[in-house]
């Protein structure tokens, strides 16, 4: 889409340290986010996910260690990123349509969308069944349409980063699903390096290229495996392979040891 050159590098982290006070957050975090490859994070309440994310989003800063893109110093503000919180984000006197434009335009110094640019992100609204609601406020939509738009919005920028904190953790069970089916296909479209916070084991599994396991306080990370499900090309497919709840509890077990 609006295309970054950065999006075959890797992003490394060294040995981050994060406190809070004299609080001892992370500890020791070494960690390669290889391009555009999905990472879930999982793992128990308090173990320093969102904080990791929030050092990714340059919202916290790092007490020791080092981040690199490439072979670059990492500083968030030099590189275009995609956020999806966990409350969606959206403000209430934007409407779908205009929270999409008024990223793209911020996030890559514009003042007008080009006409290619603005078929780009109708391409975006009908790949996340958005059409109907383009100009609909977030009072207007449900929390599953709120939901794709601030998608559609991370997508939209088409950055080198994309993260995603619990961002389906409020949906009903069908309609996470829904959206999960729905990222997933409009992310082989538009890959990025990806950052995924879950408490959903199931999500871990069915959404992860590589699924990270964070665990203690300060928080570590005590595992990062393949998923053994990336050869396989749908969600349902993954579902339905005999192993799948078995390995569901497994992973369930490794988090509670």
């Amino acid at each position: 889409m609006f295309s970054s050159n950065n999006k075959n590098k890797a992003l490394i982290l060294s040995k981050v340290n994060v406190r809070a006070g004299k609080k001892l957050i992370l500890k020791d975090i070494s960690l390669t986010l290889e391009p555009q490859t999905i990472y879930t994070v999982i793992g128990p309440s308090g173990t320093g996910k969102s904080t990791l994310m929030n050092v990714l989003s340059g919202l916290s800063s790092v007490d020791s260690g080092q981040l690199l893109y490439g072979e670059q110093a990492y500083q968030p503000k030099d590189h275009v990123l995609g956020l999806v919180p966990q409350n969606y984000g959206l403000l209430p006197w934007e409407t779908a349509w205009k929270t999409v434009t008024s990223n793209v335009k911020i996030s890559q110094k514009k003042r007008k969308l080009t006409k290619e640019d603005e078929e780009k992100i109708h391409d975006l609204f009908r790949a996340m069944n958005l059409e109907s609601v383009k100009d609909s406020y977030p009072s207007q939509m449900s929390g599953g349409q709120q939901q794709r738009v601030s998608i559609t919005r991370a997508f939209g920028v088409d950055g080198d980063v994309l993260l995603m904190d619990e961002p389906f953790s409020a949906l009903d069970a069908f309609t996470r699903e829904k959206i999960q089916g729905l990222f997933l296909d409009t992310w082989k479209n538009h890959p990025a390096t990806t950052f995924f916070i879950t408490h959903d084991i199931e999500e871990a599994l069915l959404l992860g290229h590589k699924i990270v396991i964070m665990k203690g306080q300060p928080g570590e990370i005590h595992q990062i495996m393949d998923s053994p499900y990336n050869q396989i090309e749908t969600l349902e497919e993954k579902r339905q392979q005999s192993d799948f709840y078995e390995r569901v509890n497994a992973l369930r077990e490794e988090i509670q040891a």
